[in-house]
């Protein structure tokens, strides 16, 4: 069966999915799912992680949900003419979303990997959760994302990318429980990005060793970056 989840188009023209269980849209509607997805989690770990120099970056994908965090990351280090390898993990609960997601239209953007149409590699998600090419790889975990975490080794991640439905609608993926499980995964220059501005969230990942900064955003509403290594930067605003 099929999920009742709705489609709509947000203000930057790119589309995104209405969830019927949370009643939250998978991005801002006013942000646009596109201009949120490169501002708050693609652009930070670039800008002040420096991820661009490494030979090998592997992203954690909190949760897939549209694709547009994966879709985007790729698009992006390559435009930006990256050399290394890419490998994204991201876990999604909600198996059904892949039959909604094939019948969507993307941005022109993402129209890009190689061979394979954006169809295919959905499909290809949705049935054996892997794919692998020669600079990338996206592998899509189909099930409970703190169990999914326990799969990986200390010091995996170079970047989370915090993006599960609100703390006040899905507060399993904020706890301190949730976050003590993910931390450890992360590398000692690695970094968390996420929309969420809640206080609690910011307290909990400062008790747990965490720096706190926020980004402000033309245009669109502030973001924060948490990092294990303090981050020297005008830009930033220490939280």
């Amino acid at each position: 069966m099929v999920l009742s989840i709705k489609t709509c188009v947000s203000n930057d023209g790119s589309m995104t999915l209405i969830h019927p269980h949370f009643n939250e849209s998978y991005h801002s509607l006013k942000c646009g799912a596109m201009t949120e997805t490169l501002q708050k989690h693609i652009l930070p770990p670039i800008h002040y992680a420096q991820t661009l120099q490494k030979e090998k970056i592997r992203i954690l994908d909190i949760c897939f949900g549209l694709g547009y965090n994966s879709f985007f990351t790729i698009y992006y280090y390559l435009k930006c003419g990256f050399k290394g390898e890419i490998e994204i993990y991201s876990p999604e609960r909600d198996l059904e979303i892949f039959e909604i997601l094939e019948q969507i239209s993307y941005p022109q953007e993402i129209a890009f990997l190689d061979e394979m149409s954006l169809k295919e590699v959905i499909q290809t998600l949705k049935n054996k959760q892997k794919i692998q090419k020669n600079q990338w790889t996206i592998e899509c975990y189909l099930g409970d994302a703190k169990e999914y975490l326990k799969s990986f080794e200390k010091d995996f991640f170079d970047v989370v990318y915090q993006d599960a439905f609100s703390p006040s609608k899905n507060p399993e993926l904020w706890s301190k429980e949730y976050f003590s499980l993910l931390l450890p995964l992360l590398k000692s220059d690695g970094v968390l990005t996420t929309y969420s501005q809640k206080g609690e969230v910011k307290e909990c990942l400062k008790e747990l060793g965490m720096w706190a900064y926020e980004l402000r955003h033309s245009n669109i509403r502030p973001s924060r970056i948490f990092s294990k290594q303090e981050i020297k930067s005008d830009f930033l605003i220490k939280k």
